[in-house]
This record gives structure tokens, sequence and C-alpha cells, in this order.
């Protein structure tokens, strides 16, 4: 990883790895009680913080680099990239997986705002579907509130927005293309979030049209 940093930093990208891997840690969420926001197509225009992290570079999906605009923080409290490989730490349990990495903007002060992308390749479209439903059905398990765009058409996106709104999240998006797969995670609330849902939703599109 870029930039070693506090333990809030190792934590937050623990816990994304452990809900694009597992998703057994929804079972621990209840319902905010809030309505959930509809998946726009296209999305809604981003907010001045989405516009800026949404990058035009090309992606090597074992290192995350040129997932999201890099960024410095520039004083104590504010943003900053940390982006870390993860594919020797997953495949030994988790073969259908060609790579997996983070990329995260985070204060490395725990209860602050923070955004995490998790990109996994997985072997087939098939395992990437696989992988995709699982997540879902896990969720739909859960009082969260959920919406879902599922495409017949393989070459389309699937995408399954999950509004949370607790224990430091505030929603966590996944989307598949191929055999590509995204999470886009926010926190600590949507209130306390400079991202909104249109960012989220166009940053995942973003990584994957460049990794397709």
């Amino acid at each position: 990883m870029q930039n070693e940093t506090g333990q809030a930093v190792f934590r937050k990208i623990n816990l994304m790895i452990f809900v694009a891997l597992t998703v057994f840690i929804v079972g621990a969420c209840s319902s905010s009680g809030e309505a959930s926001e509809p998946i726009q197509n296209p999305p809604n225009p981003t907010s001045e913080a989405g516009s800026s992290a949404i990058s035009a570079a090309e992606i090597d999906p074992n290192s995350c680099a040129g997932v999201l605009t890099d960024k410095e923080a520039e004083g104590e409290g504010e943003l900053s990239l940390f982006r870390d490989s993860l594919t020797d730490s997953v495949r030994s349990s988790q073969p259908q997986i060609v790579s997996m990495c983070s990329a995260m903007y985070d204060t490395s002060l725990p209860g602050r705002e923070f955004m995490a992308v998790v990109l996994m390749q997985f072997k087939s479209g098939d395992s990437a579907v696989d992988h995709y439903e699982l997540m879902k059905s896990a969720y739909m398990e859960t009082d969260d509130a959920i919406s879902e765009l599922n495409n017949s058409d393989e070459g389309l996106t699937d995408i399954l927005s999950i509004l949370i709104d607790q224990d430091g999240i505030g929603r966590t998006t996944v989307m598949r293309q191929r055999e590509w797969l995204v999470t886009v995670s926010v926190g600590p609330t949507m209130a306390k979030s400079p991202w909104n849902v249109g960012d989220i939703e166009l940053i995942g599109k973003s990584v994957l049209d460049r990794v397709n």
C-alpha cells in the first residue's frame, strides 16, 4: 500500500474486502428506516467531489493504479488516496479470482468521510455472475434498503445498490459487467459523505468502462 497510515484506514480496507468477498457482515446490519434512492440510468450528475474523483487513466487491475484520481492530503485530516493489491491474499481461498485490488480516499481519522473502490476480475463472466448473485442474496436477507438494475444482455451492467447508513458505511453499490465486478462504498453515512448516489454509480461505471 502507498503511504502507510493509521489503523483506521486498514480497518476500512479490511471491511471493504470482507464485503466484496463474503458479505457476511451484512447479517449484523439492520434497516436505517430510510427509503432507497432508485438507481438512475443514466446516473444523475455528480457533485464536485464525484467529478474530481473520476479518473481517465489506464487501470492496473493488480494495483488499482488509475482507478481514482490521485489525491495527496495537504493537511491533517484531509482526504488522501491509498491503494492496495489484494490478489495474492485472496487467490488461495478464491481461485476463480484473477486479480483484486482496492483504492480508497480516506482521512485516516476514525468516523470521517471515506470512499473505497474494490475491483475484481474473475476467470469468466459466469464466475462474476455467481459472485454478484451471492452478494445480492446475502443483502436480500437483511432489512437494508436495496435497489437493483439487472440486465439480461451480457454486455450491459448489473447494478445493486444498498443503503446501510450505520457501522461506518453509508451506501455500497455493486456493479458487474462481463468478468469484472466493482464495489464502491462511501461513509460514514450518506448525510456525512461528500459523494452522492450519482457519484457512486458514475465512478463505478468509469472503472468498468476502462477495464472492459
